[in-house]
């Protein structure tokens, strides 16, 4: 039997829906039902604030058995805001929650070249509307 330490968060109700400001980017967070939590980016993700990032969603997913990590607003990720998302990844893992991952063309860029394989849950893109003729 293996026998380990892991830290609890737990959530602070007045966090949830305040704005915090990293270097180039907002993040904010609100439930949208009791155990789902949704997480929104603006702005730029580098590595001036990757860490910011995933401490930030560590913190309001407490309790949560659903993430939502909305990073349609994302002008720019670097690769580090790519390890963050791994590193999301990690701790939705370790809380027992399913997450999701909302993007823009910028981020989807990224994850072409990035993620390839397609490890990250990265949400269906939308159709194209085709013109009407």
């Amino acid at each position: 039997m293996t026998i380990s330490t892991s830290r609890v968060f737990r959530p602070d109700p007045e966090s949830i829906g305040r704005r915090e400001v990293h270097h180039r980017a907002v993040f904010s967070a609100h439930r949208d039902a009791p155990s789902t939590v949704t997480v929104t980016v603006e702005g730029e993700i580098d590595a001036a604030n990757s860490r910011e990032l995933a401490g930030y969603v560590q913190r309001h997913i407490a309790g949560s058995t659903h993430v939502v990590i909305d990073l349609r607003l994302v002008d720019f990720l670097g690769t580090a805001g790519f390890a963050a998302l791994h590193n999301i990844n990690v701790i939705c893992c370790g809380c027992e929650a399913t997450w999701v991952l909302q993007a823009g063309r910028q981020v989807r860029r990224l994850l072409a070249i990035c993620d390839p394989e397609g490890a990250l849950p990265l949400e269906k893109a939308p159709p194209l509307l085709t013109p009407v003729q």
